[in-house]
């Protein structure tokens, strides 16, 4: 059985995807000449015979499988999504109806990080949108005063939680649990896997991406499955680790509507071009 979270109902605002705002939860990948011009562009050297320039190290795909209960070893994986567009509904606005999709289910995959690149497509091409929805990661349990005190790489639960998260078992260690940095003496590397704890929906963020940009969830970071919401079916590939164990290699959480019978929801101000022009204002 899928664990459930309520949520209140409540729009969230649309972001153009780039990596300032993304750092939190992962990696957008893109060449640096489309980027916002505050990005810092990764190290780089010229390669085939100077015809071309080859960044370097542009995301990570680590694997922390070590970490998981059946310490089942873990292999790379890549394969193929092909996504059709998402189910709209209309939403009453001001002026009129807008679309609009409503978050009803999270994922997370706790030991990897899952890199989306999708394959095939134009950067302006109006026809290659597609939300990249995500929330941070709940402390799994409030810590004791004394655990406070103490100097860690890492937060620390209390280990008799009050209410323990459904995925308590499948904790990775060491682990940050949210998008502020844990009390700590030194800060745990941005790539390191997020905690236990359920997803903050009250937290929850959507990003426009266009056909030439991939993204890199971070291990353990919520995320909704992809939502195109474009005109046409988007191909990504999808590279990640994986041990053939259900529940650690990918967990789930279903939304349930808030006493108003309806879910978090974002309001597109548009399909295919007029999506990508208003999210790069």
């Amino acid at each position: 059985m899928i664990p459930s979270i309520k949520s209140p109902v409540f729009r969230i605002p649309i972001e153009p995807l780039n990596q300032t705002s993304f750092a939190p939860f992962g990696t957008v990948i893109q060449n640096p000449d489309h980027a916002p011009p505050s990005t810092t562009p990764p190290l780089s050297v010229t390669a085939n015979q100077g015809s071309a320039t080859k960044y370097l190290d542009v995301t990570k795909l680590s694997n922390f499988y070590h970490l998981a209960p059946s310490k089942n070893p873990a292999s790379p994986v890549v394969n193929m999504f092909v996504c059709a567009p998402r189910p709209l509904r209309p939403h009453q606005v001001p002026h009129g109806m807008e679309p609009a999709f409503d978050v009803r289910l999270l994922e997370r995959h706790p030991y990897t990080p899952q890199i989306f690149i999708p394959v095939g497509l134009a950067r302006n091409d109006p026809s290659t949108c597609y939300l990249v929805v995500v929330a941070p990661t709940l402390p799994a349990a409030p810590p004791r005063p004394e655990v406070l005190t103490r100097s860690k790489p890492y937060p620390t639960p209390d280990p008799e939680p009050k209410k323990q998260s459904p995925f308590e078992r499948a904790r990775p260690e060491p682990f940050t649990n949210s998008t502020a940095p844990p009390p700590a003496t030194r800060p745990l590397p941005p790539e390191m896997p997020k905690g236990p704890g359920m997803p903050d929906v009250r937290r929850l963020r959507a990003f426009v991406a266009n056909g030439s940009q991939g993204v890199t969830y971070g291990a353990g970071t919520w995320h909704a499955p992809m939502v195109v919401i474009g005109a046409e079916k988007v191909a990504f590939v999808v590279l990640q680790y994986a041990n053939a164990v259900g529940n650690e290699d990918c967990q789930e959480v279903e939304i349930v509507p808030g006493k108003e019978g309806e879910w978090p929801y974002v309001v597109l101000s548009g399909i295919g071009r007029d999506t990508l022009v208003k999210a790069k204002m």
